[in-house]
């Protein structure tokens, strides 16, 4: 996988600029705080990524992750008015669901009608995806940007729920379902949200961890 540094220095250099360059642009004195990003010594505030990527002309999430069709990968996912139009031999189709919470508390997975997300079967079978393990969620929130942005579609795999430290998954917290990014605590987990700026991590340790039910690691997400 590409790392941060690498694709900035690339960025970079395909605008022909000198970290000095770049770091004027970005309104910083000295090329230092360039250099240590590309070479991953120092990890760039969500502040500091605006900046590079504005001065750069991408995108936050392109920065981080590659050009939009890369993010997604291309060729993999089609649109279409009906599913009837597309051959079964040739596609898979993941069902999108809301979550709604029951009059018991119990969280309900509501199927949304003629919103189905599809696959090339390749591209599905290179991924090893089981479509009956998959279900597909809109994301709610800026709580996860720049890796997830209100609106995006994330594919879950519901049976993927030992938590991995880093990995991000939906889960819910007593009535309330996230998309956080889990890391093992002594007694529990942390829930991280990639915006942390903005948000605070939730400590989910203790008492609190009864309350917490992984529904499945995201295996998939685009815009």
């Amino acid at each position: 996988m590409i790392k941060l540094g690498q694709r900035i220095a690339t960025l970079r250099n395909a605008k022909g600029w000198t970290q000095k360059q770049l770091a004027e642009a970005c309104g910083w004195d000295g090329q230092s705080r360039i250099g240590n990003y590309e070479r991953d010594t120092r990890e760039p505030t969500l502040h500091d990524m605006e900046l590079i990527a504005r001065a750069l002309g991408v995108t936050v999430k392109e920065m981080l992750f590659g050009p939009e069709e890369q993010l997604t990968g291309a060729g993999s996912i089609v649109t279409y008015d009906h599913a009837e139009e597309l051959s079964q031999d040739d596609y898979v189709l993941i069902d999108r669901y809301d979550l709604e919470l029951s009059a018991d508390g119990a969280l309900n997975w509501i199927v949304r009608e003629d919103d189905q997300l599809a696959f090339r079967k390749s591209y599905a079978d290179e991924r090893g995806f089981v479509p009956g393990n998959l279900k597909a969620l809109y994301m709610a929130g800026d709580s996860m940007e720049p890796y997830l942005s209100a609106g995006d579609t994330v594919v879950i795999d519901v049976t993927d729920t030992a938590p991995k430290d880093g990995e991000v998954y939906a889960v819910c917290l007593g009535d309330e379902w996230l998309i956080k990014r889990i890391f093992k605590a002594p007694g529990g987990l942390i829930l991280h949200s990639d915006n942390s700026v903005k948000y605070r991590d939730i400590d989910a340790t203790g008492e609190r961890a009864f309350f917490v039910n992984i529904f499945g690691k995201i295996v998939w997400r685009g815009g």
